[in-house]
């Protein structure tokens, strides 16, 4: 049996995930990104999720040039769900960190070498870039860019321990919560079950925000390495009907709820937790209600059932702070009602006094034009 050489046998620094699906055009950039990293040790893992296109040749093609460090795996059918190939791909992975890069996406030469220093000078679970790189390739132009708000960090820090404020940070946009951009140490991964939910959409929100939840050692740094292609024909800027987005509302609320009752500092505090989840409801409600009404076919009384018979747990007690969300707002939605209720019995009121007074004025028009002895006694 032929001996491995020493870089296949020794463990790499660092594990590259990248998660494929019919990006032909693009996968050659990404991989050689990666070719001309200033920093070497680390391996690549493509999971090709079931591509129709020819993404694999071109992997097969760039493959012998990493010297055996890039491992194909290919699924056998299309998972549908973004995660699962990430997932599956974390299972392989040999690094002590792990970062994760889109195959239409691409770093910069000293992406690695400078995200892998800091976390190795600070010890940390997760380093957290704040910046990114907007690319657009029909003008070969990139611009710096972040989704956060408030000022960025100038210098490698680390977040507070108190968990409340992180969420609040959260909830503030004063973290980035995309999975890619980030370095996770791999065994902190594993140790915390951490992984993406089987959901459509907002998987990466979960899982940056359970590792938010759960680092010890959570890093801010301001480099700008990570180039985000912008591309229309993404399946981020593709529409979803209205059953699939509020299943994927629904599924990761769950998910996000869970990560918080098993985090001891804030699974007692309901007031966070109802906070936490408001605003990840009400954020995503215009792209929920939007899906409702493009969808032209869904009444009200459907909507209900698929809420209640399809998404949510049988078990109240499993869900017991979604439930209190749900039922604390049906309850004020229902005091909006009556409240509209009254404001319309309100109005009628109105307009059948101004009738009576208009009747009673017609009246007496009429009254005065008669001879004295036949208009009505009063």
């Amino acid at each position: 049996m032929a001996k491995k050489s020493d870089k296949q046998s020794k463990a790499p620094a660092i594990s590259v995930i990248v998660a494929m699906y019919n990006t032909a055009p693009y996968v050659g950039k990404c991989l050689n990104s990666l070719l001309g990293q200033t920093m070497q040790d680390f391996e690549v893992i493509v999971v090709d999720d079931f591509s129709s296109d020819n993404s694999v040749e071109v992997v097969n093609e760039i493959a012998p040039k990493f010297e055996g460090r890039l491992k194909l795996i290919r699924l056998k059918k299309n998972s549908g769900f973004p995660g699962l190939p990430r997932n599956t791909a974390m299972g392989s992975a040999r690094g002590k960190y792990i970062t994760f890069l889109d195959s239409d996406d691409f770093f910069a030469d000293k992406a690695l070498a400078e995200i892998y220093s800091v976390a190795e000078e600070m010890d940390a679970d997760v380093i957290h870039c704040e910046k990114y790189l907007e690319y657009h390739a029909e003008k070969n132009q990139a611009v710096i860019k972040t989704f956060q708000r408030g000022e960025v960090v100038k210098e490698p820090t680390l977040e507070t321990e108190d968990i409340v404020q992180r969420v609040e940070k959260f909830i503030n946009f004063r973290i980035l919560w995309w999975a890619c951009n980030k370095l996770f140490r791999r065994d902190f991964l594993v140790k915390n079950n951490i992984q993406f939910p089987n959901i459509t959409a907002w998987e990466d929100l979960v899982f940056a925000f359970t590792c938010l939840l759960r680092a010890e050692k959570y890093v801010r740094v301001p480099n700008a390495n990570y180039f985000y292609r912008i591309r229309n024909d993404s399946l981020s800027h593709k529409g979803r009907d209205a059953f699939e987005m509020t299943s994927n509302l629904i599924g990761s609320m769950k998910a996000l709820d869970r990560a918080m009752e098993k985090t001891p500092s804030i699974a007692g505090n309901a007031k966070i937790r109802y906070k936490f989840i408001d605003w990840y409801v009400q954020a995503r409600l215009k792209t929920i209600c939007d899906g409702v009404y493009r969808a032209d076919k869904w009444y009200p009384y459907q909507i209900n059932e698929i809420f209640r018979e399809k998404f949510f747990s049988k078990n109240i007690s499993d869900q017991s702070v979604l439930y209190s969300y749900f039922f604390t707002i049906a309850t004020f939605n229902k005091e909006l009602l009556k409240l509209k209720d009254a404001e319309i019995k309100n109005l009628k009121d109105q307009v059948k006094e101004l009738q009576d007074k208009l009747s009673q004025s017609e009246s007496q028009k009429i009254n005065d034009q008669l001879p004295e002895d036949e208009r009505p006694r009063q």
